[in-house]
């Protein structure tokens, strides 16, 4: 325990309330760009192909992905729709 409680000084960790283990926080990931969602989708693929993520987990991370690009492009297509309404109001 006090191995691990060393190694949460030098990085940030999650500590299980239960049997007070230590595990490395996961980091954040940029989702701003279909980039950056395709590049999460293509990890998350590589992680279930090689095993170390379940099938079904997998499946459902990608479903929310899906939905978060979807999102991004309405939001860009949007944003290109307006400009070009003010551009064609002036």
């Amino acid at each position: 325990m006090k191995q691990q409680i060393e190694s949460a000084k030098r990085r940030a960790v999650t500590i299980d309330a239960t049997t007070g283990t230590c595990t490395p926080t996961p980091a954040k990931i940029k989702l701003n760009a279909l980039e950056d969602v395709r590049r999460e989708m293509a990890s998350v693929y590589r992680e279930a192909r090689a095993g170390r993520m379940d099938a079904s987990e997998a499946g459902r991370l990608a479903y929310i992905l899906t939905g978060i690009g979807k999102l991004i492009e309405a939001t860009e297509i949007e944003k290109r729709l307006t400009q070009m309404e003010r551009k064609l109001l002036k």
